[in-house]
């Protein structure tokens, strides 16, 4: 086939604030001379990486996406309730299991995608075929109750709204209640709470617990159309001074926390293979921590250019005719843009 790329699927790490830098990634594949990526068909994430996969699924190009994240109110995020992160937030952690109730962010992400719901990134080329996914959107999330990980929305039909008494209508379901569970980051936000089919009360946390980095999810055995990238990042801090407070309370507080790392990253570092390696775009995270909701401006342009720095890197090196996915499967002859 030609060394020439219009779409492609994308998978995202989670990493908190961070994703800022993804976003800058986004823009370099946008801007690059040789392959520049001008449309992203299936995409997928956990965590932090689920808003990013939310925004393009809903139609938002990489730009719109950045200028959303640069806008993101995050001091904001920190709904802890009267009293503050001191008094509120540990009446949140004390009665709901998280510093923090998550609502302001879901009501600002609900707004920022337009009430979206999951019948908006129905993807008929995947409905025609039966042995894919019927949504353009697939994100992470981890039900610790029933010790199972979730790929959402299609897990979803076997878990009811509490008190509703029925299944989840996935069609009607907005996008940002799912990305809200991806992003449920444990103690920070209060997990979400479902039912399933046997009444069970199921608690749905941060899909980072169990796979941060989910390269895999869009693999089919079948001839590959399009690429799907990889957008990941490394180096950087975690919780920042959050976790070191944490830290401070006691071992047994800071096993929990080593216990949680060693959970997000063990498994999909474990898992990298050549397949992984020749499709994802590794972006150094600047020296800031995931749960930093302070970001300054200068932050946020290091966190940019990093991304930009990593994508040029990447697409300089990359080969289409390299590329393989966890099946073993690569590219078929490239067809005209716009046909996925």
């Amino acid at each position: 086939m030609t060394d020439t790329l219009r779409e492609a699927d994308a998978i995202f790490q989670g990493g908190g604030v961070r994703a800022l830098a993804l976003a800058g990634a986004l823009l370099g594949f946008a801007d690059h001379d040789r392959l520049p990526i001008e449309r992203w068909v299936n995409v997928a994430g956990t965590s932090a990486g689920a808003i990013l996969a939310a925004y393009l699924a809903t139609g938002h190009t990489p730009r719109e996406l950045e200028a959303a994240l640069r806008r993101i109110p995050f001091e904001r995020m920190r709904d802890h309730g009267p009293g503050g992160p001191l008094a509120g937030g540990a009446w949140n952690l004390a009665r709901r299991r998280g510093l923090a109730r998550g609502e302001y962010f879901r009501r600002w992400l609900d707004d920022e995608l337009g009430g979206a719901t999951f019948a908006s990134v129905r993807n008929e080329e995947n409905t025609r075929d039966k042995t894919s996914d019927p949504y353009r959107l697939r994100l992470i999330a981890s039900d610790i109750t029933q010790r199972r990980m979730l790929v959402l929305p299609a897990d979803l039909d076997r878990y009811r709204v509490p008190g509703s008494g029925r299944p989840i209508d996935i069609d009607a379901l907005r996008i940002a209640d799912a990305v809200r569970m991806s992003m449920s980051i444990p103690f920070v936000f209060e997990p979400v709470v479902l039912e399933s089919e046997t009444g069970q009360r199921c608690l749905i946390v941060d899909g980072s617990l169990l796979s941060n980095f989910p390269v895999w999810l869009l693999d089919v055995d079948r001839p590959v159309r399009r690429p799907t990238f990889g957008f990941r990042l490394l180096g950087g801090r975690y919780g920042g001074r959050l976790e070191r407070f944490a830290r401070s309370v006691g071992w047994p507080v800071a096993l929990g926390i080593d216990l949680f790392r060693t959970a997000a990253e063990a498994w999909d570092t474990r898992l990298t293979s050549q397949s992984t390696i020749v499709r994802t775009c590794a972006v150094a995270a600047p020296d800031i921590a995931v749960t930093n909701f302070s970001l300054t401006h200068l932050d946020q342009e290091q966190l940019i250019a990093s991304g930009r720095t990593a994508a040029r890197s990447f697409l300089d090196d990359f080969q289409v005719g390299g590329y393989v996915n966890t099946f073993g499967r690569r590219l078929e002859a490239a067809e005209p843009a716009g046909t996925g």
